[in-house]
């Protein structure tokens, strides 16, 4: 059976042209369609598209599609919102070698703002948090990173979000040698 098989999606306005072409080849390799009628409505992570939906109808960020297609299943329409205010929508985060209370904080937080959190690195884990490389979670995370497309970065990506509440790049916290501890 196909991947997205009884997706019938429309692309939101919010998708320039080169973004909406690639959306579509993916969806429809996968066995989505573009044929009312619709049950996904498909944005552009930290946009507000009220009124272009009606109903009941999945309203996911372009992350959804994406992640589906690199883990081989559906994932689930809610920890994908383009809603501006979930700003860790998308991600499935873990963390390796912190204290208790930062990992309390991390999980609150990241949950609280549209994530997801793991306790063990799982195959779905978009981003691991980590403040040094000698963990084994940290070494198994770099060797598979190039084939998930996980994210392994400092604590201070979260915090610096969090506090311009809005989701941030990624670049000068990501390991083997991230600038924010230069």
């Amino acid at each position: 059976m196909a991947l997205f098989n009884g997706v019938h999606y429309t692309l939101s306005s919010s998708i320039q042209a080169g973004r909406h072409k690639e959306l579509s080849a993916l969806l429809d390799l996968h066995g989505a369609t573009s044929a009312p009628p619709h049950t996904h409505i498909i944005a552009l992570a930290g946009s507000h598209i009220q009124g272009e939906y009606e109903g009941s109808l999945h309203v996911v960020s372009d992350m959804w599609v994406q992640r589906c297609v690199v883990l081989g299943k559906l994932q689930p329409e809610q920890y994908y919102s383009p809603d501006p205010i979930m700003i860790f929508s998308g991600v499935v985060a873990c963390a390796t070698d912190l204290s208790q209370w930062d990992l309390e904080v991390l999980s609150a937080g990241i949950t609280s703002l549209g994530g997801q959190w793991r306790t063990a690195l799982t195959r779905d884990v978009t981003h691991l948090f980590a403040l040094h490389k000698q963990s084994n979670k940290y070494q198994t995370a770099m060797y598979f990173a190039p084939y998930t497309g996980m994210s392994i970065l400092t604590p201070h990506w979260f915090d610096d979000s969090v506090q311009l509440g809005c989701r941030i790049s990624e670049i000068p916290y990501l390991w083997p040698d991230p600038e924010v501890l230069a």
